[in-house]
């Protein structure tokens, strides 16, 4: 059995070491490349998932997710009887991205001031009571009873208000695809 001198293993150890640094150096050169890549595609994906308009090539719409599917069995039968018309599909999700995001899209807002007062009216049941027939009775039920309250100008059923809601808080135009 051979003994080894001090100045051997002094040497093997250095050579050791140089190896594993340079291992170590490379290894951390290219985790730091991976590491910008993937801060670059991290970016790209919250700017594809904030941006206003949304892009079809990059984005995908679905209504796969858990408030929809519970509410779609409330809403679908509704919307189909008086046209309520919420989009049920507005979840936004990132297509073929190691980040996956989704957003969900406030599609349920109204576009216009006639859809203040128009949407929920449907919603309404005393809506069913408005029109012409029902003005008839009630300013003939005001007059005989000398009720203003009754007349079809003070009482009017189903009615409205839209004067409540700002004028910024209105959307002009749908910004993406609703």
């Amino acid at each position: 059995m051979k003994k080894f001198s001090n100045g051997q293993a002094v040497i093997e150890f250095l050579i050791s070491i140089s190896f594993l640094v340079v291992i170590i150096g490379s290894a951390f050169n290219e985790l730091m490349i991976s590491q910008k890549n993937s801060e670059k595609e991290l970016i790209n994906a919250r700017n594809l998932i904030w941006n206003s308009h949304f892009d079809g090539e990059f984005m995908l719409k679905s209504d796969d997710y858990r408030l929809a599917r519970r509410l779609g069995i409330i809403i679908s039968p509704i919307d189909q009887i008086i046209n309520i018309d919420l989009p049920m599909k507005n979840l936004w999700q990132t297509r073929e991205n190691y980040f996956a995001m989704a957003k969900l899209s406030d599609g349920w807002e109204t576009k216009s001031r006639d859809g203040l007062s128009n949407r929920p009216a449907r919603l309404v049941i005393n809506n069913v009571l408005s029109g012409s027939i029902t003005n008839v009775i009630q300013d003939g039920l005001g007059s005989l009873f000398l009720s203003r309250e009754l007349r079809s100008g003070s009482l009017s059923f189903g009615h409205i208000d839209s004067d409540v809601v700002p004028d910024e808080a209105l959307l002009e135009e749908c910004s993406y695809d609703c």
